[in-house]
C-alpha cells in the first residue's frame, strides 16, 4: 500500500515537472495525491453515514481536509520523489500507469462528489 502511495505520488509529481517550469513541482503532486485520498475517506463516511441514516455535517469535511492538509507538509518532499525518481527510472509500461494514476485521481474526486447527492 505504501509503494501505491509513493507511486501516485511519482507520477502526479512527474507529470507537472514536465509540464510546469516551477521548481515546486513535488508539492502539486502531494496535493493531488492527497486529493484525491481525502475524497476517497469523505466518500466513504458519506456511504457509512448514509448506511447509518444519519447526516455529517461540513464541519466533518473540513476537519479530513485539513487534516490531510497538514499532513502533506510532513510527509512528502523533494528528496523523497528523487528517490522514487530513481527507482522508476527504467520502469515499463509507464504511460499506462500514467493514465492510471489520473483516472484514479479524477475517479475518486467524481466519486465524491456523486456520493453528496446521495446525501
Amino acid at each position: 500500500m505504501k509503494d501505491l502511495f509513493y507511486y501516485i505520488f511519482y507520477r502526479a509529481s512527474k507529470f507537472y515537472k514536465l509540464w510546469s517550469e516551477n521548481s515546486n513541482y513535488y508539492i502539486s503532486g502531494k496535493f493531488l495525491l492527497f486529493l484525491a485520498i481525502c475524497a476517497n475517506i469523505l466518500t466513504l463516511i458519506g456511504l457509512f453515514c448514509n448506511i447509518l441514516k444519519i447526516r455529517y455535517s461540513i464541519e466533518v469535511i473540513y476537519v479530513v481536509c485539513i487534516l490531510f492538509s497538514v499532513l502533506s507538509f510532513f510527509i512528502l518532499n523533494e528528496k523523497k520523489y528523487k528517490e522514487l525518481e530513481e527507482k522508476y527510472k527504467n520502469e515499463k509500461n509507464n504511460k499506462i500507469k500514467g493514465w492510471l494514476v489520473i483516472a484514479y485521481i479524477i475517479g475518486s474526486i467524481i466519486l465524491y462528489f456523486i456520493s453528496l447527492a446521495f446525501l
